[in-house]
């Protein structure tokens, strides 16, 4: 396989501003899409999401999507991280987890 088709893992982290009264519904869309979750909350409305993807364009769809739901007022990009799926299985080893769990993380 060529450098350039190689896999990558993506991972990013959002801070996101949302009405109060919009918060339950924009948690319900991170439920519900694969590759993002709550990472930590306010309940005045700030979120914190955490968002995995292959590529710089699923992280970018990410970030359309929850900027255009309903009350959210902005999205902001605080981290990125390009990493190979042999980096990724290493660092999940090194945080303590075994390789069988780390396996199935992957999957």
């Amino acid at each position: 396989m060529p450098d350039s088709q190689k896999a990558e893992i993506h991972i990013a982290s959002f801070l996101v501003h949302v009405r109060p009264e919009s918060l339950d519904a924009v948690l319900e869309l991170l439920e519900q899409t694969p590759g993002l979750e709550e990472g930590t909350r306010d309940p005045i409305g700030k979120l914190v999401v955490l968002a995995e993807g292959s590529s710089h364009q699923d992280l970018l769809g990410a970030m359309e999507l929850i900027e255009s739901a309903p009350g959210v007022l902005e999205c902001i990009l605080v981290y990125h991280e390009v990493m190979s799926p042999e980096e990724a299985r290493q660092q999940l080893i090194a945080t303590g987890q075994s390789e069988t769990e780390q396996q199935e993380a992957m999957s």
